[in-house]
């Protein structure tokens, strides 16, 4: 893990002292945040195979069980999902119309500094917020979600303890 890390800040010393080689701003950005997100990755992998080792059992079988909570979990949140997902598809009409009618966008006028785009857009942000709001409250309350979190718990619970122990020699820890 120490040595993504290093080789992460390594690299954001190099770009940001302009030592290495130039890329284009935005470019150049892009790598990093791509070598930030390999990086970050690569610990995941590494803290999960850790936890695996540390409850002795295989680190495939974990991940493997890791992966069916994590859609379990996705299936039980999407009425959340659904539903904030509309509130954004909204709140995204609205600010269509309301860059239209202010006339904003182009450089030399960007809508985030135009007051009368601001000014439109001002309700429709608490309009969304609101709905954000009442789709958490409504998931919360949702029996039925919330019971299918609970049987993610668990399955997760009941996956790990069927996966095989750790190779004791340590071997076969990545199969």
């Amino acid at each position: 893990m120490r040595t993504h890390a290093a080789r992460l800040a390594a690299a954001a010393v190099l770009l940001l002292t302009g030592g290495g080689v130039a890329y284009a701003g935005s470019e150049c950005i892009k790598d990093a945040k791509n070598t930030f997100n390999e990086c970050k990755g690569q610990c995941k992998s590494d803290f999960d195979g850790a936890r695996a080792e540390c409850r002795g059992i295989q680190p495939a079988c974990f991940e493997a069980c890791l992966d069916a909570r994590g859609d379990c979990i996705d299936a039980a949140r999407q009425p959340l999902t659904t539903c904030l997902d509309s509130c954004q598809a909204t709140l995204q009409s609205h600010r269509q119309a309301c860059k239209t009618s202010s006339g904003c966008g182009g450089s030399s006028d960007p809508c985030h500094t135009n007051a009368n785009f601001i000014a439109c857009m001002n309700p429709f942000q608490l309009d969304a917020f609101i709905c954000r709001d009442g789709c958490r409250d409504q998931f919360k309350l949702n029996t039925a979600a919330q019971a299918a979190l609970k049987a993610c718990a668990t399955g997760f619970k009941g996956c790990v303890t069927s996966c095989p122990p750790a190779s004791p020699s340590g071997a076969f820890l990545d199969e």
